[in-house]
């Protein structure tokens, strides 16, 4: 072909391929027959400079816009103003997929934006080849959170470049990590089979969505917490009844769910702030109810996966029943719709996984009355997940008290903070197994070895029933299952002096044989260290399947004829150096030395030339190299289908699996608990039923271990029989805040089970524990640190009882001296009188002192301090008496206040006093 028309269909491929006007017919050249232009040689810059000046060159004329583009440019304001406007946003062209005509996008784009239309909310990474590519709004995002590089498309002749970010696809779990933990939902949508049909594209389609509530990968979640997904449905209040809701929650990793029904907008602020859900579901108009806590994620949904009917029918679908009388749930309609509207969202994030659901277990209720109640800002206050002031773990009684080995066992020491126990039998059945292990320190140390290397069942087990396991994860899971005959030996040796304890012990004593029988399997099947890989092969035993090892004898016979082929070739080249070798891009070549190839056979046929060495095939090298690919291929197919067959028999004991997972994942947190107890030198609190709180020599959990260079300063407590409040008075800065938090800590902790940081302890069980401590505000809501603190105090005067405690700090600080006087007795009154609550209540109004003289159940008590001269030393030491000075000027010289300042200080309180 002549060489004019193979440039003509280049050009025109060119524009064909990158969206520019074809190129206009090229006019015939009268000169085309001349003769050939001679080669001038090679031409000085003055001479260049002469050519040019006798034939001049012409800018080249802008393009012709198109039809589209003249559209816009008919009215220049129109134009400007559109400049203007994509100025001001700062944004490429075709920023949204809603701007685009699909009919005018290339068939790849246009499956983009229908996906897309069918997932407006969420991030959508598109496969391509070995990228997961966005495009249009997406790629900005992409490219913003995660600073990735924005680059173009092409998308049609009519449209020209849109925006275009991506990811590797082997990273895409970090990346998408990356994503979640920013607030976003992803969908993936990969490629479903390795090569497409005859004149189509690549078929894909969404197979994963990813959300903060779903996710079940590893790198994606906290080891350490569960991950909830909540659902809410509410009623507002009427005549006829008051605010109602219901709300389920589930940790999809773990299996987890609950549902609970309850009255009042404010308990659900309070539920839902204690739960720190990682995603909320709701079917409502509002972005922002007033119920909803702020920093909570709030997914909208349409109202019918909540109505009744619907919610019934996921239930029935999902758990595979015939009723739904056995799941108590009919009595909680609200609840019901709620864990109804969780399932079906669930199934919706897993669209082409129907065969393999995420294993979830029965909803578990939770009635009122089942764990010692904590709102939330006696959970700040009591610093007991994370701090104050910083939000982070350590410095908090869980940093201070978890001393567990696995991820499992850490979660569960988690939640029973979260939610202390209330019934003294099964706070008792606890206590035994610390006192057991804190007693035989052999035994703990066996099984801290035990638990140490175990891996996270719950969650693994997880995966393998969503159909997301690796090889790895599987073995995993048989390693902690051959570990629990290890656990029922040790725990028996003791067995006689842990009668009655939790009923998961029975799980840890009797291991199931169907498990153990699993654990087995795997380890009959999978080798010991598979590969990340599972469609490469390499993971399946030698002797489980006759065609796998059918195949691989095959491939031996493979290797061994060209173990004889390299030899041959040596022979016949009579290069000793030669090396018969495999490439992945090249496949199998023979390769020798530069200064050997021209001594080749003729037969060879050169492949690849590189700097040191040749790369040569030959005919019948080539022909068994599609041989040995077909039947690797093969095998590694079978391998994969081996596995999967033993992923679906693992996952279908998803359910016996995390029974056990919690069994261990209890015996863990004891044996932590144990530990901290032994080391820490704690007691074992004496439970009762009465309103007795006694400690002698108690100490705080999280200080003491915080203190370096000297020791913590125990104080005893006496509240419940003869003293209901308590008026704590002392210096800034003496530990009164200190001595409030250790009480509300070491009654929390003996709720759980655990032993307490004193030299002894009488603890009555506590139905609520309420905490008014430091000073915070709430602008966003329009509250001063006063109107916070009022809200808190008449929240703790509202539902206190006989059985709480109550712990508060400073009440009336933030107003006028007589008003805030005022509010902390009568405070005091209602806490001694109405309610009876046992209290203790700090204050800097040495006032209050007259109130032990008015009631009976009211004592005096203050912080000593010794002070000499100008010097003031802090003893942190609790003794009855009422304080009559408080130091503040005193402490504010201590805090670095200017001399001056303080000297004026003095004079001013001489004056007032005077």
């Amino acid at each position: 072909m002549p060489r004019s028309s193979a440039g003509s269909t280049d050009e025109t491929l060119q524009g064909s391929l990158f969206g520019e006007p074809e190129p206009a017919p090229r006019a015939t050249n009268p000169d085309a027959n001349r003769d050939p232009i001679e080669d001038p040689g090679e031409l000085s810059d003055a001479e260049l400079g002469a050519d040019a000046a006798a034939r001049p060159r012409q800018r080249a004329a802008e393009e012709t816009p198109t039809q589209s583009d003249a559209s816009q440019t008919a009215d220049p304001s129109a134009t400007n103003q559109n400049e203007t406007n994509q100025n001001d946003k700062d944004e490429p062209a075709w920023s949204h997929h809603s701007q685009v005509t699909p009919e005018q996008l290339t068939p790849m784009l246009r499956h983009y934006v229908e996906l897309k239309l069918a997932h407006p909310e969420r991030v959508l990474l598109y496969r391509l080849g070995d990228f997961f590519e966005c495009f249009f709004e997406d790629a900005i995002t992409l490219s913003r959170e995660l600073e990735l590089t924005l680059t173009g498309k092409e998308a049609g002749k009519a449209i020209g470049r849109v925006p275009m970010a991506g990811i590797p696809h082997h990273a895409a779990e970090r990346y998408c990590s990356d994503l979640i933990r920013r607030g976003y939902s992803v969908a993936l949508c990969d490629q479903l089979e390795t090569t497409p049909s005859k004149g189509s594209l690549l078929k894909r389609d969404i197979t994963r969505v990813l959300t903060p509530g779903t996710v079940l990968e590893e790198g994606m979640l906290s080891a350490r917490r569960n991950n909830w997904l909540a659902a809410v449905v509410v009623e507002p209040a009427t005549h006829q009844h008051p605010f109602r809701w219901g709300l389920a929650q589930a940790d999809v990793s773990t299996g987890e769910v609950e549902v609970l029904q309850r009255e009042g907008s404010d308990a659900l602020h309070q539920q839902l702030a204690q739960l720190e859900a990682s995603e909320l579901l709701w079917s409502g108009d509002d972005s922002a109810p007033a119920w909803c806590p702020d920093r909570l994620r709030l997914t909208p949904m349409a109202s019918t996966p909540f109505s009744r009917p619907e919610a019934e029918a996921a239930l029935l679908q999902h758990y595979n029943l015939a009723g739904l009388e056995g799941l108590g749930l009919p009595e909680l309609p609200l609840a019901l719709r709620a864990i109804g509207g969780l399932l079906r969202y669930l199934r919706d994030t897993q669209p082409l996984e129907d065969d393999a659901r995420v294993p979830l277990d029965v909803p578990t209720i939770v009635h009122n009355g089942d764990a010692l109640v904590l709102d939330a800002q006696t959970r700040r206050n009591l610093e007991l997940t994370a701090t104050q002031r910083d939000g982070v773990l350590p410095g908090s009684l869980l940093w201070a008290i978890d001393r567990t080995l696995t991820a499992m066992g850490g979660r569960c020491l988690r939640r029973w903070l979260e939610a202390p126990l209330m019934q003294r039998q099964a706070i008792e059945q606890r206590q035994a197994i610390v006192t057991t292990l804190v007693e035989q320190r052999s035994l703990r140390q066996a099984l801290r070895r035990l638990l140490r290397p175990m891996g996270d069942l719950e969650r693994l087990a997880g995966r393998a029933g969503a159909g997301h396991a690796g090889a790895r994860d599987l073995v995993a899971i048989a390693d902690g299952i051959e570990r629990l005959p290890k656990l029922a030996a040790q725990l028996r040796s003791v067995e006689g002096t842990i009668q009655g304890g939790p009923p998961w012990l029975d799980t840890l004593l009797q291991p199931e044989q169907p498990l153990l029988q699993l654990a087995d399997s795997v380890r009959h099947a999978l080798i010991d260290t598979p590969p990340l890989a599972l469609s490469e092969g390499g993971l399946i035993h030698d002797g489980v399947d006759p065609l796998l090892d059918g195949l691989r004898n095959q491939l031996d016979d493979q290797e061994a004829w060209l173990a004889q082929q390299e030899q041959q070739e040596r022979r016949l080249s009579g290069i000793s150096t030669l090396r018969l070798q495999y490439h992945r891009t090249f496949g199998y070549f023979l390769a020798v030395s530069k200064a050997k190839a021209a001594a080749v056979p003729e037969h060879w046929i050169r492949r690849q030339t590189l700097t040191n060495e040749e790369r040569f095939i030959t005919p019948e090298l080539k022909e068994r190299e599609g041989k040995i690919f077909q039947l690797r291929a093969r095998a590694c197919q079978r391998e994969y289908e081996l596995f999967v067959q033993l992923r679906e028999q693992v996952g279908a004991m998803a359910a016996p699996i995390r029974a056990a997972a919690r069994a261990v994942a209890g015996l863990d947190a004891l044996t932590g608990l144990a530990d901290v107890a032994a080391t820490g030198g704690y007691c074992a609190p004496t439970l009762s039923d009465s309103r007795e709180l006694t400690l002698k020599a108690a100490r705080h959990p999280v200080v003491e271990q915080l203190l370096v260079e000297r020791r913590f300063t125990p104080n005893d407590v006496a509240l419940g029989q003869d003293t209901d409040l308590v008026v704590l008075t002392g210096p800034n800065a003496s530990g009164k805040s200190c001595y409030l938090r250790q009480i509300g800590l070491i009654q929390l902790m003996a709720q759980i089970g655990s032993w307490v940081p004193a030299e002894a302890a009488h603890v009555g069980i506590a139905d609520r524990i309420f905490t008014r401590v430091g000073a915070v505000d709430d602008l966003a809501a329009g509250q001063s640190t006063f109107m916070v603190e009022m809200a808190e105090t008449a929240n703790i005067l509202h539902h206190a009882s006989d059985r709480s405690l109550v712990l508060l700090d400073e009440i009336g600080r933030g107003t006028a001296t007589f008003d805030g006087l005022s509010i902390a007795w009568a405070v005091s009154e209602h806490l001694a009188g109405t309610l009876q609550s046992r209290s203790v209540f700090a204050t800097h109004y040495h006032e209050l002192n007259a109130l032990e003289k008015e009631r009976p159940n009211v004592a005096n008590f203050q912080v000593l301090v010794e002070e000499t001269g100008e010097d003031l030393l802090f003893l942190h030491q609790v003794s009855p008496g009422g304080a009559s000075r408080s130091y503040g000027i005193e402490a504010a010289r201590l805090a670095g206040v200017p001399a001056p300042v303080v000297q004026r200080a003095r004079q001013v309180l001489d004056q007032l006093v005077a």
